[in-house]
């Protein structure tokens, strides 16, 4: 898959979107990262119970959930709603 999102590309995130629904697969999220909490931006690739794989598009160079494992509903900020 090739990116849907490239570096210095200005976006907007819903933080809103999530307090009625539930994240899906296929959505793409802002998230904070598990180990040092910087921002990144993602697509959820999988949810088991309420943890969620997430995956960059560019799965050769991308740090996802490969690297630091599934992720908590805490962690996800938003939805990109305006790339």
């Amino acid at each position: 898959m090739s990116p849907a999102l490239h570096d210095g590309q200005i976006i907007v995130i819903n933080r809103l979107r999530y307090l009625w629904r539930k994240p899906q697969v296929g959505d793409i999220i802002a998230l904070k990262d598990p180990r040092d909490k910087k921002i990144l931006i993602k697509r959820i690739a999988k949810i088991i119970l309420d943890e969620y794989f997430v995956e960059g598009d560019n799965k050769k160079h991308s740090t996802d959930s490969r690297v630091f494992g599934m992720i908590r509903r805490r962690d996800i900020l938003g939805k990109v709603i305006a790339p």
